[in-house]
């Protein structure tokens, strides 16, 4: 049989044992804690960047876009100026063919009337 004296060492050291158990869990899960909160940390930055990179490409899509809208405007009207210009240039030149029938026409009648008046 154990006596008083033995019976108190195994309850002291039972107590040492479950404090150290106790200090052991506790230095886990703090361990366990920490690796969780970088994890996470890790995790949030990783969703930054991706978001990060997602609205870049987004910005970079909408500005192409822009500028082929742009560039798809400027050869639209080149191509109207250049309409504006020919048609222009073709009333011009069916004003001046009329003048010029006009300029002769008006020569025949002087030239006829001129002849009238010789005879």
């Amino acid at each position: 049989m154990k006596t008083y004296g033995r019976f108190s060492e195994d309850i002291e050291s039972r107590r040492q044992e479950l404090a150290k158990k106790r200090q052991d869990q506790m230095a886990r899960v703090k361990q366990q804690d920490a690796q969780a909160v970088g994890d996470a940390a890790a995790r949030q930055a990783a969703i930054k960047d991706k978001v990060a990179a997602d609205r870049k490409k987004r910005e970079d899509q909408r500005q192409a876009a822009e500028a082929a809208r742009k560039e798809a405007e400027a050869k639209r009207q080149e191509k109207e100026d250049l309409k504006k210009e020919l048609r222009d240039e073709l009333k011009q030149e069916k004003e001046e063919q009329r003048k010029a029938k006009e300029r002769k026409r008006m020569s025949k009648e002087r030239d006829q009337e001129e002849d009238m008046l010789e005879k």
